[in-house]
């Protein structure tokens, strides 16, 4: 955070020497013979450099996130840089050289200002959909993942099990395991009941293994009764398969 500060506090310094190198050049050479022109270029250069400070300032703020973000900034940084260079030649071809009309001026500039700004805002609501589509995509699929990290857990679990049934207890867990492992990762809306049935079954899985490993005797139908429980879950994943590939 101090480190952002004192970014912000540079760019700043380095912003305001710029509009005061700006200023002071355009009040003591001049640059145009018409007034309405003059002000229009010094405008039209202020308003870049404001724009390029507020961008720098945007990106720095969102510096955390530029691994997940930076095509939309550089995107960004390019119509940025495209704008300051067309304000520039327009400034030189049309107002020093040329010396087009000042209305004319005015509004080729103007125009240079909204495609600008047009493109910049056209960027952000494309990288916002396109951060909003991640987002979903993540969450929907929060919940297989979830359920694959509690099968990995019961999975350990069972593995500490000192008993000479432990490999078998061990690869009932590993083939459900498996299931899920090769079944879609997205969800939709539409299945969150199954998906919660799916994370109750999950939790007496890890309740019936829990109390497995602290059974001085085990049932008669312990074995029976895990695969059971497996081929129950199985079932519902397989259900909320089909039921996902039918959405689709």
């Amino acid at each position: 955070m101090q480190k952002q500060r004192s970014y912000t506090g540079l760019i700043t310094v380095i912003y305001i020497a710029a509009l005061t190198v700006t200023l002071g050049s355009f009040f003591m050479f001049g640059f145009s013979e018409s007034l309405m022109r003059f002000v229009v270029t010094l405008l039209a250069v202020c308003i870049a450099e404001t724009a390029v400070y507020g961008y720098s300032l945007v990106w720095l703020r969102r510096a955390p996130e530029a691994s997940r973000t930076s095509p939309l900034f550089l995107s960004g940084a390019l119509i940025m840089a495209l704008y300051v260079a067309a304000v520039l030649a327009s400034a030189i071809v049309l107002d020093w050289l040329l010396e087009l009309q000042p209305l004319w001026y005015a509004g080729e500039q103007l125009l240079v200002l909204i495609a600008a700004a047009l493109l910049l805002a056209a960027t952000g609501v494309y990288g916002w959909n396109a951060a909003s589509g991640e987002r979903k995509a993540a969450e929907a699929s929060r919940s297989l993942r979830t359920h694959r990290q509690e099968l990995h857990e019961i999975r350990v679990l069972a593995g500490t099990w000192k008993h000479p049934e432990a490999g078998r207890l061990v690869e009932l867990v590993e083939g459900l395991e498996e299931k899920f492992r090769y079944s879609d990762p997205v969800s939709r809306p539409g299945l969150f009941a199954t998906e919660d049935i799916i994370k109750q079954q999950i939790s007496l899985l890890h309740d019936h293994v829990a109390l497995l490993l602290v059974l001085k005797e085990l049932p008669v139908r312990w074995d029976t009764e895990t695969q059971e429980l497996t081929e129950s879950i199985a079932g519902t994943l397989q259900r909320r398969n089909l039921e996902l590939s039918a959405l689709k």
